[in-house]
């Protein structure tokens, strides 16, 4: 049998088919592979709530520092709470002196984005700048 008889029968048929069906799942996967699985994703403050925006403040009015938070809830199905944050205080030569955890009582619905300014609790001698990271958080019900 040479190769032209070949693309002539019933198996090269199937073998296209197989490979059009398998382009087409390949596609959509990449494509919209996102979207399928997002009714099966559980809660996780970790993915769904980003930090926008974060600025350690020592010149605002008081004895204590300040944090001018910015967060946005990028979930379309999961509204937040109690937002857990860990702040990592820095000196002026980028070290770190002190980490401590923090909580913003801030509901965040589906898609919400909210700047919030908290006092911190204690004096944070030497530091001069701070990071945040997002630990967890309370689904809300």
């Amino acid at each position: 049998m040479s190769i032209l008889q070949f693309f002539r029968t019933k198996e090269w048929v199937n073998i296209r088919r197989l490979i059009l069906v398998g382009l087409i799942v390949f596609l959509g996967v990449r494509t919209w592979g996102s979207y399928l699985l997002v009714p099966f994703q559980s809660a996780n403050a970790k993915r769904d709530i980003i930090i926008t925006k974060s600025e350690f403040r020592l010149d605002v009015a008081g004895a204590k520092p300040a944090w001018v938070i910015g967060v946005r809830n990028n979930s379309t199905r999961f509204g937040y709470d109690q937002i857990q944050l860990e702040a990592t205080y820095l000196d002026t030569k980028g070290a770190v002196l002190q980490k401590d955890t923090m909580t913003l009582r801030q509901k965040l619905i589906p898609g919400q984005e909210e700047v919030i300014l908290t006092t911190d609790y204690q004096e944070r001698p030497g530091a001069t700048d701070g990071h945040l990271k997002i630990l967890s958080a309370m689904t809300l019900k």
